[in-house]
């Protein structure tokens, strides 16, 4: 079985999160707009991990079928509500749900998975979970866009250590991921690894600079 969330990050946390101040609303992230030249519209994209939407509702705006995921049932419920001041040609879905414990009622064959900063909110069994669900509901060829911390971000080593890889500093749980073993996972699941990039400069949001891994990889058979 899964190991419970964090008690700080379950469905609580990112409800008061979300009701807050504290989420970005601005549109979209840079990995974002980087990733949308890798789609096309028309495409079925699952966005593990929606939060307040900034990047779901990016890709919807340019024709891409959107469907979203977040725990969060406040976050869920104010996307909606902002989904009505939006025109789309395909209209996103939003649904409350945990990336990290979806099943097969989701459908398969998406031609895109889209994780950014959520496998460092989980521990590594939940993540992993993701990856294979990822994987499984992909068509063959779909691609597996992710962006998440590296241990050689600033913060690695801060607070306190809950497992490998992972702390709890000033009331935030982050698992750093390690590039290395992620591809190497990546690749005994399935996947090629199209590209891999591991850096700072990439997510710069206030006065957070963190380093990041990105992938690009594509469901094989």
């Amino acid at each position: 079985m899964p190991k419970a969330s964090p008690p700080d990050r379950g469905p609580e946390y990112w409800d008061r999160f979300y009701a807050s101040a504290d989420a970005s609303l601005d549109l979209p992230s840079s990995f974002a707009q980087e990733s949308l030249g890798r789609i096309s519209p028309d495409d079925l994209l699952m966005e593990l991990g929606c939060g307040n939407g900034r990047d779901a509702l990016f890709f919807a705006a340019d024709g891409v079928r959107v469907l979203g995921c977040d725990q969060s049932e406040t976050a869920i419920q104010l996307l909606n509500e902002r989904v009505k001041t939006f025109e789309f040609n395909h209209a996103p879905v939003f649904l409350v749900a945990d990336f990290a414990r979806l099943g097969d009622e989701y459908g398969k064959d998406f031609d895109v998975v889209y994780s950014r900063f959520t496998l460092h909110a989980v521990p590594k069994q939940q993540a992993s979970r993701a990856l294979l669900w990822s994987h499984t509901n992909l068509r063959p060829g779909g691609m597996l866009l992710i962006e998440a911390r590296s241990v050689a971000g600033s913060l690695y080593g801060k607070g306190r250590p809950l497992e490998p890889d992972a702390f709890l500093h000033d009331g935030h749980y982050r698992r750093f991921l390690r590039m290395n073993e992620l591809c190497k996972e990546l690749r005994e699941i399935g996947f090629e690894i199209q590209e891999s990039v591991e850096s700072d400069g990439l997510a710069v949001y206030r006065d957070d600079d963190p380093v990041v891994i990105r992938i690009v990889a594509l469901r094989r058979d």
